[in-house]
């Protein structure tokens, strides 16, 4: 049996991606969450030369960024595979993982950071980690230190009725292809339909972004499908 562990940030999405992949793989691992004084400290970066998590380790070797990992995965453990054969299915999966991780994610990353009213509650799960002496002042500054990401990038500088009409456009879009689909690729659930859930598991666990996916029946019936296979049973209602 494979020793494998996942460092982590327990609320980003790319983290999640992980975790449903190995639930969806059926493989067992250990947790460790990392604080942002960790992080401030310099751990993630002894972790990884890119200085992000998720970083995993497989029996001592690590294995740094979502994607490589999952594709990492796919290598030791092909059981259940989450990338499929056919290279035009492979070119569709690498397509919606890079539409979920460049552009939903900064809409989820204002959603929950971005917005005054929902700070509060994402800065306290950030520090959650963190010493009870530290984690107030670390509040304070979180919400900041995330959204400032969505800023550069763009989507931050955007005003909230421009990014509601852009992840509603989103959501139409996905919406339509999903018509007559169990899954976004091919007839297997991949790392197209992982990637995209984790993104809008944190867009929906929002006020504002649950009211504009929940109109969308195709994707509430297909989150539901995914969840049941990379969740564990506790967490696998939409």
């Amino acid at each position: 049996m494979a020793d494998i562990r996942l460092y982590q940030y327990p609320i980003s999405p790319f983290c999640e991606k992980v975790r449903r992949a190995l639930c969806a793989k059926q493989l067992d691992y250990d947790i460790d969450n990392v604080s942002l004084w960790q992080t401030l400290t310099g751990r993630v970066k002894s972790l990884s030369r890119i200085g992000k998590l998720p970083v995993l380790t497989i029996n001592g070797q690590v294995i740094a960024d979502s994607t490589n990992i999952i594709e990492e995965l796919d290598q030791r453990f092909p059981t259940i595979p989450l990338l499929p054969d056919a290279p035009e299915d492979r070119a569709m999966v690498h397509f919606f993982e890079d539409w979920a991780d460049e552009s939903l994610y900064f809409i989820e990353v204002y959603l929950r950071f971005g917005l005054k009213a929902n700070a509060p509650q994402w800065a306290q799960l950030i520090t959650a980690d963190d010493h009870p002496l530290l984690a107030p002042l670390f509040r304070l500054l979180a919400p900041g230190m995330v959204a400032k990401t969505a800023y550069v990038q763009g989507t931050g500088r955007k005003s909230w009725p421009l990014i509601e009409h852009d992840l509603r456009r989103h959501c139409q879009s996905l919406a339509s292809w999903l018509s007559g689909k169990r899954w976004l690729v091919a007839y297997q659930l991949t790392l197209a339909d992982i990637a995209v859930a984790s993104q809008l598991s944190a867009i929906i666990a929002t006020p504002e972004g649950k009211a504009i996916v929940e109109p969308f029946p195709e994707i509430i019936a297909w989150l539901e499908r995914v969840n049941e296979v990379t969740l564990p049973p506790a967490n696998a209602g939409a």
